[in-house]
């Protein structure tokens, strides 16, 4: 009775963005794949699919799921199945797309350009036998045939496996050595159909280039030793069900995320020995113990890890599962950048500054996490975190906001109950998520499952809208080097769901320039350097734009124009420009520098051609149209009192115009004599 009521509760906060459950589906808010063709019902009702592939290479991403009899694949833009719901695979004709027969599919494809011709490729498996033989389809800008049943060397090929040695229960494509092209990563698994267990490895074959393929395969066949001899490295005794990639140190050089029940990460590098035996060091290999595989159901992996940018700092971060129930806890263990990792990771260090558990409490299944994904599906930026819990499906938006080292999902304030901070979506019962665009929208979709057809929701932005209102974009010059930025000047607008943050940053600082504001009960602020500030929306005030008011620029430049831009990414980029240039000093980038024909203009002076020294000033040369000497100092400088064009004779090649003045307290306008 208690989760009922628990669900009850989370209701309130469902997204006004999204649908509540996919029995509120329609052509206008998703589309639908029937993948129950065939053996489907076979599967407990589970189809693996992925959508972020472009495998005719026509910049839409085209969707891949399994149904029943192989991988089908259908092209991106979805106007060419003409509305059809749910859309049928009948569709892969060559044309719109293409089926792969495969007699036993294991498991999730993968996709991504292994021959460096631009076009995604395809990674699949065949478990008939146990033997494990893997299926490499090349990506083309031509017509595929309706069906692909073999590979020639052509159109792809396939390495073989031995004994029933399972190669290719664990398998992805991803850059490992950072060369620019992805590489083929496949693991053994002795024991995964049952039965006897050996040594078993996990196979690396590097990427080709410029659209090259791999040869000398026999009639498209590889023994898999001889594929990676001389072409990849092999790791001995390391094994995954799952196997995942993403730049986790953000060194380069993707990184391998293994789950055999153990959890570990194998860093990239550049080179590898052919026989690699990585060493638990943190520059080699990372464990995660707290995070285990569900051996008594292994076949229930999923999708258990996945990457991305959760707190859109430009690193890559990495979200992974427990699949002990027992102690349940998803996290997003956040990247780093030239930090030394260490060898055992703890993701319950409850430290928020290197991962976030999330989580509803040990022995409760509320909030299982069977399958999980990364992925921006509300288009602000940020990675989000989906996951699969039984019959829904919970997302928490990813945020720059920092979240507390343990977020409970079933509390009051948890994201699930703030439309603003993520939602519930009702009616799921396939354990596979996916996420793709299959509309072009360029915001990713949910793709779910239920009753055997796959739903794609399509992605929207959450309700918010922002804006400072700047009424000028330009301060003058302060004597005393300090300048309010917003107070008095500017009218912020903004929607349902208010700004995390906004980031404040003098975009051509010089080492005196200084941004500040005071925290306070609503904000707080981070000082990434003395001209770079980030203001945090502590308590999701919807009116915090009107807390920072008091942004406060010092300087000690008085040369020069300072451009101060205010930004939160996708709504908020504006910037005031402010004048730090003394009154005495002509601002030469702004204005002209006008002479009589016989003159030429040096340091706003009007000298004879091929003068040099003009130390004397304006005591010897006359200064530029619109300029006065000052006797004290023989320095051209603006008027010091106030006139107008009709007090101001031009030549008759110029024209008049009024200019704002930098000494306001004298006038405000000032008339200045520009060339027609």
């Amino acid at each position: 009775m208690k989760i009922y009521l628990l669900l009850i509760l989370i209701c309130v906060g469902w997204n006004d963005a999204f649908p509540a459950s996919t029995a509120k589906l329609n052509n206008t808010n998703s589309f639908s794949i029937d993948s129950s063709t065939f053996l489907g019902f076979l599967l407990n009702q589970i189809s693996y699919s992925i959508g972020t592939c472009d495998i005719n290479g026509d910049g839409k991403k085209d969707i891949i799921f399994y149904n029943g009899d192989g991988y089908v694949v259908l092209f991106g833009d979805i106007s060419r199945f003409n509305k059809t719901r749910p859309i049928s695979d009948s569709f892969a004709d060559g044309k719109n797309g293409f089926k792969i027969h495969v007699l036993e599919p294991e498991g999730f494809p993968a996709c991504g350009d292994v021959n460096g011709d631009g076009i995604d490729d395809i990674l699949i498996t065949d478990s008939m036998w146990y033997i494990g033989e893997v299926f490499i389809i090349y990506g083309s800008k031509r017509p595929f045939q309706a069906t692909i049943d073999t590979l020639d060397g052509i159109n792809g090929f396939k390495i073989v496996g031995k004994g029933s040695e399972g190669l290719g229960v664990g398998k992805a494509i991803c850059d490992v050595n950072g060369d620019g092209v992805k590489d083929i990563v496949i693991s053994t698994f002795y024991g995964f159909y049952g039965g006897f267990t050996e040594t078993n490895s996990i196979y690396v074959i590097y990427g080709l280039k410029n659209g090259s393929k791999f040869t000398k395969a026999n009639n498209g066949e590889y023994d898999r030793d001889e594929l990676v001899e001389g072409k990849g490295f092999k790791m001995n005794d390391l094994y995954s069900a799952t196997l995942t990639c993403g730049d986790i140190n953000n060194d380069g050089y993707e990184d391998i995320y293994l789950l055999n029940p153990r959890s570990r990460i194998v860093l990239g590098k550049a080179t590898f020995p052919f026989n690699y035996e990585p060493k638990l060091d943190g520059k080699e290999v990372v464990r995660i113990p707290g995070i285990t595989w569900d051996v008594d159901n292994p076949e229930n992996r999923f999708g258990s890890s996945s990457f991305g940018d959760f707190n859109g700092d430009g690193l890559t971060d990495m979200a992974v599962t427990n699949g002990n129930y027992s102690s349940y806890e998803v996290y997003i263990i956040f990247g780093k950048q030239n930090e030394t990792w260490p060898s055992i990771f703890d993701v319950k260090s409850r430290n928020s500054s290197n991962v976030i558990a999330f989580t509803k409490g040990s022995g409760s299944k509320a909030y299982n996490c069977d399958s999980l994904m990364m992925g921006d599906i509300n288009g602000d930026g940020f990675d989000d975190l989906q996951c699969y819990s039984p019959e829904f499906v919970w997302v928490v938006y990813g945020s720059d906001k920092p979240f507390a080292s343990v977020v409970d999902l079933s509390a009051t304030t948890s994201p699930l109950v703030d439309e603003c901070r993520g939602l519930i979506f009702q009616q799921v019962d396939g354990s596979v998520l996916a996420n793709a665009d299959f509309n072009n929208d360029k915001i990713m979709d949910l793709v779910v499952i239920q009753n055997r057809v796959l739903y794609g929701v399509y992605g929207e932005k959450v309700p918010m809208s922002a804006s400072l209102g700047l009424i000028d974009t330009r301060l003058e010059y302060s004597a005393n080097g300090s300048y309010i930025l917003l107070e008095g000047n500017y009218s912020p607008v903004y929607g349902k769901c208010p700004l995390s943050s906004i980031t404040v940053q003098v975009i051509n600082p010089q080492p005196s320039d200084s941004l500040d504001i005071d925290s306070s009960n609503n904000i707080t602020v981070k000082k990434v350097s003395p001209s770079t500030i980030i203001i945090y929306n502590k308590n999701r005030d919807p009116r915090f734009l009107q807390k920072i008011a008091k942004i406060k620029y010092s300087t000690q430049r008085n040369d020069s124009i300072a451009n101060i831009n205010f930004n939160y990414p996708g709504f908020i980029d504006e910037t005031i420009s402010v004048n730090t240039i003394s009154p005495t000093i002509p601002q030469t980038n702004i204005f002209t520098c006008i002479c009589t024909a016989n003159n030429t203009c040096s340091d706003f002076l009007c000298v004879p051609p091929g003068t040099n020294d003009t130390n004397a000033g304006c005591a010897k040369y006359p200064c530029s149209y619109g300029l006065e000497c000052n006797s004290n100092v023989n320095k051209c400088v603006f008027p010091s009192e106030c006139i107008s064009c009709t007090d101001y004779k031009c030549r008759s090649n110029e024209k008049c115009e009024l200019r704002k003045s930098t000494n306001a307290k004298i006038c405000k306008l000032f008339p200045y004599c520009l060339l027609k």
